[in-house]
């Protein structure tokens, strides 16, 4: 096998992978696709147009590609999102909050990225590297380096072929190979070169190592070697295992399943196509066709040399009457029906003049819709949390930290609260009677949800009200 094989699983999906993609960038880069996902009809061929091409672009410009996986997708993000997630970590490690990729996305936008991969192709990789330096003496010798670990968020469509060993009665990652983009700027000319990066864990005098070898193409086209580094922690030690993690739909693992938005997409690409043949349709028959029943055949050589001219300022040499195609809705009920269906695999979109639905319906969808989001944040969270612990191990003496001490943890809890009369009302009793502090009851008004702070704390609110003292 050579450098460039992939693995099967890999194969299977790519193909979905990229189509997904095409959604998400929406209806230019569908377009841009033609035949792709738009066959051209086979009887657009005629006498002034045999290939049929001319008429072909005009159908596609008349269809219409709403861009409902784009926005659910962006939908999704902002939920997950919309609440800061939690980020707890050492000194050392401030810098992630600035710069966690060594392409200035913060450690937010890291995990925006990952829950977008993940939407759009189930899984992603989560790679912790770390420049290959001499241990550090102190810590002013460290800054002094400039080198810090940094999280890469990997598309699952650059990471090629993968592998396991078992060792005793544990599965261990022991084979990466990730297909890079490397840019090269001379002047005002950019060009761009592959690379492979493989990550290998090596039996090495009876213990695992971890080691990256770059490979590059010369000049006849052939992959070479550009050496193997061996990287090592804080202390000088190498690594016993790959600082990588597959993050998924569903789990962490290498295993591979349909994407959360690809019905969704297949109904908007159908619905794109039908679109295209509702407009051709309406173009082509939907406006009023000139008819002449009994013309002579004189009178249809006058109207082949001059044209058939309607209006109040012209007309032609016999009778006529004008005809209209009945209309046909069923081309237009099956479109309707489509964006129905994406609507209720959770593309979000507001209905005008839809009935109202009970609090207990609107709840039940959105824990539908939501299910899905929550197990991937969840898991984007646990991924990320691991590769902390990496960025520690390779920047400090000890990784060995509490959860509360460092961990990134996405917040589950998507449906945005509703403020209640009635609840306010109680609140506002219960402040009066001196069982809560009046600032609950402000934070209510102003956010609508109770107030996040340890019963404690309320506590304490209510004694130095009782003593006198005012609320802080």
């Amino acid at each position: 096998m050579s450098i460039t094989s992939k693995h099967a699983d890999y194969e299977k999906h790519v193909k979905v992978w990229e189509k997904l993609d095409h959604a998400c960038s929406g209806q230019e880069t569908v377009k841009s696709k033609n035949t792709a996902y738009l066959p051209k009809p086979a009887l657009f061929g005629s006498k002034n147009d045999e290939t049929g091409d001319k008429r072909y672009k005009e159908y596609i410009a008349r269809a219409s590609f709403p861009g409902v996986t784009k926005t659910t997708l962006a939908n999704h993000i902002g939920l997950a999102f919309g609440k800061v997630p939690v980020f707890n970590r050492p000194e050392d490690l401030e810098y992630l909050e600035r710069n966690a990729d060594g392409g200035g996305r913060s450690i937010h936008q890291v995990a925006q990225r990952a829950t977008r991969l993940i939407e759009m192709h189930y899984r992603c990789g989560v790679y912790v590297d770390y420049p290959v330096v001499p241990p550090s003496r102190s810590k002013a010798e460290e800054r002094q380096k400039g080198a810090f670990p940094m999280i890469h968020i990997i598309d699952a469509k650059s990471i090629e072929d993968w592998d396991y060993i078992v060792v005793g009665n544990q599965k261990k990652l022991s084979y990466v190979k990730i297909l890079e983009t490397v840019k090269t700027r001379d002047g005002f000319d950019v060009s761009e070169s592959k690379q492979y990066r493989v990550l290998w864990l090596k039996n090495i005098d009876g213990r695992f190592v971890y080691s990256i070898e770059v490979f590059v193409q010369d000049e006849k086209g052939d992959w070479l070697s550009t050496g193997e580094a061996y990287p090592r922690d804080y202390n000088g030690q190498t690594w016993d295992y790959i600082p990588f993690t597959f993050c998924g739909g569903v789990d962490n693992s290498e295993e591979i399943h349909m994407p959360a938005l690809y019905e969704l997409a297949e109904i908007e690409f159908s619905y794109y196509r039908s679109s295209a043949d509702v407009e051709e349709s309406a173009f082509v028959v939907g406006q009023p066709t000139l008819c002449l029943p009994n013309i002579t055949d004189e009178q249809y050589k006058m109207v082949q040399e001059s044209g058939a001219q309607v209006g109040s300022r012209s007309g032609i040499p016999a009778d006529a009457k004008f005809i209209q195609a009945d209309e046909n809705g069923l081309a237009y009920k099956r479109m309707q029906d489509k964006w129905d269906q994406m609507k209720e695999m959770g593309a979000r979109l507001i209905e005008v003049g839809s009935a109202n639905k009970t609090a207990t319906q609107a709840d039940n969808e959105n824990s539908v819709q939501h299910s899905v989001l929550s197990l991937v944040v969840a898991n984007v969270s646990e991924a990320l949390t691991i590769a902390l612990r990496w960025c520690a191990k390779f920047a400090m003496p000890t990784h060995d930290f509490t959860t509360k001490e460092l961990s990134f943890t996405i917040a589950q809890d998507f449906n945005k609260p509703k403020y209640d009369p009635a609840r306010s009302r109680l609140i506002y009793e219960a402040c009066l009677n001196g069982s809560m502090p009046w600032f609950v009851w402000y934070h209510y008004e102003q956010t609508g949800t109770f107030t996040e702070s340890k019963w404690e704390d309320v506590v304490k609110q209510i004694e130095a009200r009782e003593d006198g003292i005012e609320d802080e």
